[in-house]
């Protein structure tokens, strides 16, 4: 099983919405496609001037290429959606309510170094382990 942090940018869909009624998302992926598996973790992260982790998900299946998405009313440009590789994930957390802000991670000593800290200009990002396991620890504390 590995940890990945998916980054949605809110100009480009929906995310708020999506993470409020859906249980299951299609996210775009733009790279890793051969290491994102089933069961993978996921922090869904939001950009913007509140960025943060505002859920957790699950990896439902291998990224697959789609014509078209089946979330594709979520997304407020849908040309940037069409015929790309997508992962099906679950949300097994939404922390709408009380997200882990940017703000804060920032400094944090381990979630400082989330890569979308450093070079945020990407859809799809790696996360350790201690960083999964801090996170966890953090939402311990909030929930």
């Amino acid at each position: 099983m590995a940890y990945w942090l998916f980054q949605a940018n809110p100009k480009y869909s929906q995310i708020l919405t999506s993470i409020r009624e859906l249980l299951v998302l299609y996210w775009l992926v733009t790279r890793y496609n051969d290491e994102i598996t089933v069961d993978d973790q996921v922090l869904i992260w939001i950009a913007g001037k509140q960025a943060g982790i505002f859920a957790i998900a699950r990896v439902l299946e291998p990224p697959q290429f789609l014509d078209r998405p089946p979330d594709l009313a979520y997304w407020t440009t849908p040309m940037r959606a069409i015929g790309r590789f997508y992962a099906p994930v679950e949300f097994t957390q939404k922390l709408l309510d009380a997200p882990l802000l940017k703000f804060c991670l920032q400094h944090d000593p381990v979630l400082r170094k989330l890569q979308v800290l450093r070079t945020p200009r990407s859809t799809n990002f790696e996360v350790t382990q201690e960083q999964w396991q801090r996170v966890e620890a953090l939402l311990q504390r909030h929930y």
